[in-house]
């Protein structure tokens, strides 16, 4: 049997090492689903703001200084372009 650090003189295995090596795996395993996850929400995010958009009649776009025609521009993007 091979010795480790997570190994004590009498030769178990201390639940400290394997918490830290838990940690570890985890720390660097759920970063692409927290990347993923987030990617999915900013999306969702800008399509809901483009469709809120859509929405605002003329006068309320002229005081924010955009055109019809920018909110129809903007809205015609697709949903995963930024």
């Amino acid at each position: 049997m091979r010795t480790t650090e997570a190994t004590r003189s009498t030769g178990s295995t201390s639940f400290t090492a394997y918490a830290r090596a838990i940690a570890r795996v985890l720390a660097v395993g759920i970063r692409p689903v927290w990347k993923a996850l987030d990617h999915a929400f900013g999306t969702y995010e800008r399509w809901r703001q483009r469709q809120a958009l859509m929405r605002l009649d003329d006068h309320l776009l002229k005081d924010i200084g955009l055109s019809r025609a920018d909110v129809e521009a903007e809205v015609r993007k697709p949903f995963w372009k930024e």
